[in-house]
């Protein structure tokens, strides 16, 4: 079988999930798909969802690869608690869980104040309130030792004239994350939050938008492999940037340090 993924220099030479079940929710995407791919080549069962059964085939015909398992899920359905148990009941409980979902909404590009109430609210409820509810309802289902992990975008960070909803409900992402960090203090999953820059994805690769210094999905999976195995040097951090492809995962100045596995397990 050929590698799915090719290791970034600055990744750790000792990074294996053999024995690992990663849940990348939101794995068909772009940025879900390079995390997907990373954690299969360190060896992990990858269990992809996604609210798509068309491209979660697709993916799964792609990668053909024996440990990847695609299933979905739908965030903002009334059975989304029962769903993630009926999903531990079959893979759990998770080593990871991984959250890498965003909606730019229908809209279109408009100015914050021209929003009408449905499309704020469609933005609010696809953004922030589909993570709460994943959140609420996986935590319960990884491992003392696993980790919960956000993906995000520079949109928690700037401003970003025409996309306000989609701005304010990053940054309301990472406040939650982070907030849920603090809260479980150590006494249960490590939680992450990492913010991304340009990310060089599949169908942006398909469409003919790409920069060579853009960062690579599967790079972004190589962090994530990392911080799921112990051996990334960030695993202490909370937060982490990832806007550089050559410099790799860097904390942010300040950010508080959270348990590290080895200190878990003392």
């Amino acid at each position: 079988m050929t590698d799915l993924s090719t290791r970034p220099e600055w990744a750790q030479e000792k990074t294996g999930l053999a024995g690992t079940t990663v849940l990348v929710i939101g794995g068909a995407g772009g940025v879900g798909e390079g995390v997907v791919r990373a954690v299969l080549d360190a060896g992990a069962h990858a269990v992809a969802l996604g609210r798509s059964r068309e491209r979660l085939d697709d993916l799964a015909s792609r990668l053909a690869h024996p440990g990847l398992t695609v299933d979905t899920i739908d965030a903002l359905a009334p059975n989304v608690t029962a769903r993630a148990a009926e999903l531990a009941d079959q893979h759990g409980p998770f080593d990871a869980v991984i959250v890498s979902v965003a909606s730019w909404g229908d809209q279109g590009r408009k100015p914050a104040l021209e929003l009408t109430d449905d499309e704020w609210d469609a933005l609010l409820a696809s953004n922030l309130t589909a993570v709460f509810r994943l959140y609420r309802a996986f935590v319960p289902h990884i491992a003392a030792r696993g980790i919960l992990l956000q993906l995000n975008g520079m949109s928690a960070e700037i401003p970003f004239p025409g996309a306000a909803g989609r701005a304010l409900t990053a940054a309301a992402q990472k406040s939650l994350t982070r907030t849920i960090a603090a809260e479980l203090g150590g006494g249960g999953p490590r939680v992450y939050e990492v913010v991304l820059g340009m990310i060089r994805t599949r169908a942006r690769l398909q469409a003919g938008i790409d920069q060579p210094d853009w960062i690579p999905a599967s790079d972004v999976g190589w962090h994530v492999a990392e911080l799921v195995a112990g051996t990334s040097p960030l695993a202490g951090h909370d937060l982490h940037y990832f806007v550089d492809a050559a410099a790799g995962p860097q904390p942010t100045p300040g950010s508080p340090v959270v348990p590290t596995p080895a200190a878990i397990a003392r």
